[in-house]
């Protein structure tokens, strides 16, 4: 009874009197037992109660590297993990930072002022007081279904797979689930047909009837050979491929390297599963899923089924080390979703550049901003911070910072089991508040580059808009069955559904690519406008491209020819392509 409020003693006791004696207070046990029962689901709900043998709801101390561990064995733990700004110490880390920040103040309020910055709109009332300032946005073209692919012959979805297949080696991917006792490999039209069905939500029956494959044998290859883990190595073997291409390297938005984007794509949910959630918004009366997408220089690199009801920022860093391909990423792109009170450290310290695309951003500026000086010192400036840097705090934890950052390094456990604790526990410690308030500095830094920096915006509104482009594509794959669903009946088929969906993106994605690398590569030396105007193009497209009809995969002599069709249009090519990129 001491943990409960004073004002619920009254509603848990009542008075009894026995044998005429007068009446005394006694404890209801029903109502006694069902307040525990909601005092302890409060705690766990805001991480002041714990359950030490929960995978989700223990404490962050017990997902951590072990203190005594830690304690004897940190310089070897933090030199196998091979991360410089790790290592580096944290007193000159932060000197840099102090010396930066109080430059770029001033860079960017001088360029606001003297008329260098002609992005930045200022909104003044009638007695010439400044009410705010905003930065509009100029949303890029992403260039997707270009009318250059009007030209190409409509293959179906069948033929770019039996292509791809060929020309990646992709479906060596595909082994059995038990090796020892597989006595051939399948025919690949079959796997042809398994990831289209898992892909389009079209159930086994269904697939018999529209194509020339047998039941029994979808069946047996969909059981034996169609995994998550082979699925993703099949995608990365495609991509792999892609990035081989000539093309591809000019496909990057800045000289530092591939600059990706993450975001999350709403999927209703056939069946009912431990992640689909209710959302009014997105499914209406369905239930449904996120489809949390890394994707980079157009390149769908990693994927993640997250419940409806799960925050995409939480996932950032797992997606981002969770690429297993051989693109390296250099920075990443997100929006507001993809912002919490860790992210901006744990990214630059990871050795990420985080850019986020920021909404609000006058408001972000007057409440997020900090510095290492005294606050007064920028009080002319319009760009200002209104805290200051904890930097004695940041240097008194920097040794338990360390450990959760070596912690999630060795993936102990999932990183967005620990990325959530840290950006959603209600109770603050010293540790936890230093490393908000090194997040703070990093993202003050990105923030005043990105007022004062037009390319910095162009670019990563260029980046996020390759990701549209992404779920443009993985929507048109998924409702080809009739509608925007995924038919998994678990989470692990769920898993198999989108990377199904990624695996036909990744087709069409290395395809179109490989005609434009082609175009590219001819047209560099004979004229190398023309060459600059293929690069625009995007290779995410698919009005050239079949997905719905008769599947008709055991038809071995129709194989694109890529050649044929790269010197087709080579020949053809009369169009003036710079009148096309600006249609």
């Amino acid at each position: 009874m001491d943990f409960c409020p004073q004002a619920l003693r009254k509603f848990l006791a009542y008075k009894v009197s026995i044998d005429g004696q007068p009446p005394v207070k006694k404890v209801d046990g029903d109502r006694y037992e069902s307040m525990v029962s909601h005092q302890l689901k409060q705690g766990i709900a805001n991480t002041a109660v714990f359950i030490k043998d929960s995978h989700g709801y223990c404490a962050l101390e017990d997902d951590l590297i072990d203190l005594d561990n830690w304690t004897q064995n940190k310089d070897k733990i933090l030199k196998e993990l091979n991360m410089p700004l790790l290592s580096m110490n944290v007193e000159d880390m932060l000197t840099q930072f102090e010396a930066n920040m109080k430059v770029k103040y001033g860079q960017v309020n001088q360029a606001i002022r003297s008329g260098e910055n002609t992005s930045l709109k200022t909104h003044y009332n009638k007695q010439g007081e400044l009410l705010k300032w905003t930065l509009p946005y100029v949303r890029l073209d992403d260039g997707i279904n270009n009318p250059f692919y009007e030209k190409l012959r409509v293959s179906s979805i069948g033929d770019i797979l039996k292509y791809s297949a060929e020309a990646t080696g992709f479906l060596k991917s595909f082994s059995h689930l038990q090796p020892k006792y597989a006595k051939s490999h399948p025919d690949p039209e079959v796997i042809h047909a398994c990831v289209i069905a898992n892909a389009t939500g079209v159930e086994t029956k269904k697939m018999k009837a529209i194509s020339d494959v047998k039941e029994q044998d979808l069946d047996r290859v969909n059981k034996s050979y169609i995994r998550y883990q082979t699925l993703s190595a099949a995608n990365d073997v495609i991509m792999n491929h892609t990035a081989k291409l000539l093309i591809f390297g000019e496909y990057n938005l800045a000289d530092y390297g591939v600059h990706a984007s993450v975001d999350g794509q709403k999927l209703a949910t056939k069946y009912h599963t431990i992640k689909s959630r209710h959302g009014k918004k997105y499914f209406g009366l369905l239930k449904g899923v996120v489809l949390f997408a890394l994707n980079g220089n157009h390149l769908p690199l990693c994927l993640k089924v997250i419940g409806a009801n799960q925050h995409e920022s939480h996932f950032l860093l797992d997606i981002v080390e969770s690429n297993t391909s051989d693109v390296e990423i250099t920075a990443v792109s997100g929006d507001m979703h993809s912002i919490n009170r860790v992210n901006f450290a744990l990214m630059y310290l990871f050795g990420y550049r985080f850019m986020p695309r920021f909404t609000q951003l006058c408001d972000k500026s007057d409440h997020n901003l900090v510095c290492f000086d005294e606050i007064d010192n920028y009080a002319k400036h319009l760009i200002k911070p209104s805290n200051k840097v904890n930097k004695s705090l940041i240097i008194k934890e920097w040794d338990k910072i360390l450990r959760i950052l070596a912690s999630l390094a060795i993936k102990k456990t999932t990183q967005s089991h620990i990325v959530s604790k840290l950006s959603s526990c209600k109770k603050i410690d010293p540790t936890l508040k230093a490393l908000i308030a090194f997040d703070e500095i990093i993202m003050t830094d990105y923030l005043l580059d990105y007022i004062d920096i037009k390319e910095i915006r162009e670019v990563v509104q260029g980046s996020l808009n390759r990701g549209e482009s992404y779920h443009q594509l993985s929507s048109t794959i998924a409702k080809v069955s009739g509608g925007r669903m995924l038919n998994g009946k678990t989470e692990i088929e769920l898993d198999i559904n989108a990377d199904s969906i990624r695996l036909i993106a990744n087709a069409v994605i290395f395809y179109n690519a490989t005609i434009l690398s082609a175009l590219y590569q001819h047209y560099l030396t004979i004229d190398p406008e023309k060459a600059k105007e293929i690069v625009r193009f995007s290779p995410v497209a698919w009005q050239h491209i079949n997905f719905i009809g008769k599947y008709e995969f055991y038809n071995r002599e129709h194989i694109v020819n890529i050649h044929e069709v790269i010197n087709k249009l080579i020949g053809e090519f009369e169009i003036d392509i710079s009148s096309i990129s600006r249609m």
